[in-house]
């Protein structure tokens, strides 16, 4: 037919591949989609914050999706059921499903030392005058709880010998308002609840965190056989992390940071974040490997609630290969500009 063009058909088939090459080149490109839960509100979590904030997942190649779930028991169960790929989660948590059969390990320590300091009426001014009180903590099983156990050890104190009552009375705010009705004797609280009620005149009776004591409050836990799967994906995931970290702990970056916290705990604004900043330099590391004697401890008191915990080895459900492959590869070193 005139005035019509015919292309021949090896460049019709040449233009057909090509079109078909950058279909699979723009599948091939699509970010790994990793959905990540985090079951507490804390300044702990800030890398993961600045990483999602500043792109920084994106730049490698991971789509991560961070969903809030309240308690740590159901984030390990979604874990463990697949419907997330990762939890940031207390090990507490995670022990009793590990000790069932569950191939779960944890690969990153976000937070390595326990936050919380005890916390008593002002009367209460030594560790025997807690004997026959109440020490309030939230749920059993969890950070909190283990704390409060880690404590009363560390002060020569025994629960049932002592009689002290052991209550789940909620998060932070909600302890810090049974003390204030008497309604409980102590309890374990976080750095800022810790500030505020040290202004009212409440004792400390133990910080953790100074006291040094070895515990693995917080981890990044995967299934090991999804990991081995996806290895590019967890390897982009915890570049990122590490990015994060790094830019938390770089100090030009503070105000970023503080409208990243408030943002992500609900604050009214940067300056109110200026508390929970000072706890997340205080209290992450610039190199976040989970501790060894931090999970030996979690594991220790986890099975006098649980015994069959007691066989768990902290060697066999840490996974520190994905860091020390960053370390090898003087990837730390990069992203804090040698300042480490």
């Amino acid at each position: 037919m005139v005035g019509r063009s015919i292309l021949p058909v090896s460049l019709a088939f040449l233009l057909v591949l090509s079109l078909a090459s950058a279909s699979v080149a723009q599948t091939a490109k699509k970010p790994q989609q990793l959905k990540l839960a985090v079951s507490t509100a804390t300044p702990h979590n800030t890398p993961l914050w600045v990483a999602k904030d500043k792109k920084i997942f994106d730049k490698y190649g991971v789509d991560v999706q961070m969903i809030f779930v309240m308690g740590g028991a159901l984030v390990s169960q979604m874990l463990a059921a697949g419907e997330i790929q990762i939890a940031a989660n207390a090990p507490a948590a995670l022990l009793s499903l590990i000790a069932n059969g569950e191939k779960i390990v944890m690969f990153l320590g976000i937070s390595n030392t326990s936050p919380f300091a005890l916390i008593t009426q002002p009367n209460i001014k030594n560790a025997v005058e807690l004997k026959g009180k109440r020490l309030g903590t939230a749920r059993f099983g969890g950070s909190s709880h283990v704390s409060a156990l880690i404590a009363l050890d560390y002060l020569k104190l025994d629960p049932k010998r002592d009689n002290i009552i052991l209550l789940q009375t909620g998060l932070d705010p909600e302890r810090m308002a049974a003390l204030e009705q008497k309604a409980l004797d102590a309890a374990m609280l976080q750095r800022l609840a810790t500030k505020i009620m040290l202004g009212k005149g409440y004792t400390q009776l133990l910080n953790l965190n100074q006291a040094k004591i070895p515990y693995q409050n917080t981890v990044l836990a995967a299934r090991r056989d999804y990991m081995a799967n996806h290895a590019a994906a967890f390897d982009g995931f915890t570049r990122a992390v590490v990015e994060g970290y790094a830019y938390v702990f770089n100090k030009d970056n503070k105000q970023s940071v503080k409208e990243i916290l408030a943002k992500n705990l609900r604050l009214p604004n940067p300056d109110a974040a200026e508390d929970f900043y000072l706890e997340a330099l205080e209290e992450l590391d610039r190199k976040p490997y989970p501790t060894v004697a931090g999970t030996r401890t979690v594991i220790k008191y986890v099975a006098e609630q649980n015994p069959k915990v007691a066989s768990i080895k902290a060697e066999d459900i840490i996974d520190s290969s994905w860091l020390k492959k960053l370390e090898d590869d003087g990837f730390f070193n990069k992203v804090y500009g040698g300042k480490l």
